[in-house]
């Protein structure tokens, strides 16, 4: 089960309950703002309460900081590198989108350390309309240039690092990419910023993306249920 970190106010207990978003279930805990004693007390015990639990992973309120008091106890905030690479595709084509590159004139660079079944996905979904695809990984990338170029008619060809991209797709433990050219894109980087269309997810209060990292986690989430409205990158 993921915990949900809560902002509580004055009158309200911060003891554990559990909580249903989205079809799946939490273990809702409450922490006090301010720098003061209740609420280094509240971060304190709601660490240790989750610990107690077995969390490992948790949804955290919006602009929350304080994470390391809960990596003390072992407790991360949920990882949305699934999610991200769910929705590559959807991520590089909203890039295209705000620089105002065509699909049709653009190269996308897919970078990996071995195909998975979302950078399969990723390249498959890139395949229908953006004009060239690079797949630079050392693993399954020949297998799944054949199956691009039978399916689409798309030339894939397997390089070991991007040449001349216009969007640099990066999965999991990615090759060396420093030296790409064009938009590099790490999709577990917290350089990255995603912001989704999920209403649901807007109105709960969390972190809306790691929130939907849990629902995808969960299964409660569709790839192509996502949505992305705005990427940003530094």
């Amino acid at each position: 089960m993921f915990g949900l970190v809560e902002w509580r106010g004055a009158g309200e207990r911060c003891g554990v309950q559990e909580k249903c978003l989205g079809g799946v279930r939490f273990l809702a805990v409450g922490i006090r703002h301010g720098d003061g004693l209740r609420a280094a007390w509240s971060l304190r015990t709601a660490a240790r309460t989750l610990e107690g639990y077995g969390v490992t992973q948790a949804v955290f309120p919006r602009a929350f900081s304080a994470y390391e008091r809960f990596a003390a106890r072992g407790i991360v905030p949920v990882d949305v590198r699934p999610l991200r690479e769910a929705a590559a595709a959807a991520i590089a084509r909203r890039v295209m989108t705000q620089q105002e590159i065509a699909p049709r004139r653009a190269t996308a660079a897919l970078c990996a350390a071995r195909v998975t079944r979302a950078y399969a996905a990723a390249a498959e979904t890139l395949a229908a309309d953006t004009r060239y695809l690079q797949l630079c990984t050392a693993q399954g990338g020949w297998e799944l240039s054949q199956a691009l170029r039978s399916r689409f008619g798309v030339a894939a060809p397997v390089l070991r690092v991007p040449e001349g991209a216009d969007i640099v797709l990066c999965f999991g433990d990615a090759m060396e990419t420093s030296a790409a050219r064009g938009v590099v894109l790490p999709l577990g980087a917290a350089s990255l910023r995603v912001t989704y269309g999920d209403e649901r997810a807007e109105k709960c209060g969390g972190e809306p993306e790691q929130l939907l990292a849990a629902w995808y986690a969960s299964l409660a989430l569709r790839a192509e249920e996502i949505c992305v409205k705005r990427v940003g990158w530094t």
